[in-house]
C-alpha cells in the first residue's frame, strides 16, 4: 500500500502576477514548517488535502478585455 502524502495548495497574488503553488509533503513535521513559513508570509489562505501520489491537469480560462485607463483632462 502506498504512503500517504500531504499536498499543500495555496495561492500568492500581486499586481503583476498570480501564482498557485501545490507542493507534496511525506513529513508531517515538514508540513509543519512550511506552514509556518507560509504564516510569516502572511499567506493564510491554504488547502491541504491527504491522500496518495496525485496527478494534476491544469485547465485555465482567462477573458481579456481592454482596460479604460484614460485620465480625464485638467
Amino acid at each position: 500500500m502506498p504512503d500517504d502524502r500531504y499536498y499543500l495548495i495555496y495561492q500568492e497574488a500581486s499586481d503583476d502576477e498570480c501564482l498557485l503553488t501545490i507542493q507534496p509533503y511525506r513529513d508531517e513535521q515538514k508540513l509543519a514548517e512550511a506552514l509556518n513559513r507560509l504564516e510569516s508570509q502572511k499567506v493564510d489562505d491554504y488547502t491541504i488535502i491527504k491522500g496518495h501520489k496525485l496527478k494534476a491537469k491544469l485547465r485555465v480560462a482567462v477573458d481579456l478585455t481592454q482596460a479604460d485607463d484614460e485620465e480625464p483632462s485638467s
